[in-house]
């Protein structure tokens, strides 16, 4: 009796779909769709902005500069010659030593090994920093 019934659906189902017509879309539907895609596009989601703006890099640099290389009162010699600094109050400090690497020895190949690896990851480390700077400027 199950078997009838389902048949019976399935021949009304057949039925129904085939006095069903086809929805078609307009005919810019395919432009409208397009157009809002390219607008999505076009916006810049991303826009850096420097932490230290570059006003603030230029001031520092000239007032660095004119501290160090003006003199004072237009007498020989600049700043750093006319202040006397006074470092003995280093000898009286006492660090306690660590001695972590004081029996260590490590061979020539494996320093070398370290030395690339270092320089290695830094010139990565750059090269990926200009990678990510194009592309965030290419939005």
């Amino acid at each position: 009796m199950e078997d009838n019934t389902d048949k019976k659906l399935d021949r009304f189902a057949k039925k129904q779909i085939k006095n069903l017509e086809l929805e078609t879309p307009s005919k810019g539907f395919t432009k409208s769709i397009m157009d809002s895609i390219s607008a999505l596009e076009t916006k810049n989601t991303f826009v850096y902005k420097p932490l230290i703006p570059k006003k603030v890099w230029i001031l520092s640099v000239a007032a660095i500069l004119a501290i160090v290389l003006i003199p004072f009162q237009k007498q020989e010699g600049g700043l750093l010659e006319k202040v006397s600094l006074d470092f003995s109050f280093l000898d009286k400090v006492s660090l306690p030593s660590l001695n972590l690497f004081e029996g260590m020895n490590v061979s020539s190949t494996t320093f070398y090994g370290f030395l690339l690896f270092a320089v290695m990851i830094s010139i990565q480390v750059f090269y990926i920093k200009g990678y990510f700077s194009k592309r965030a400027s290419g939005l």
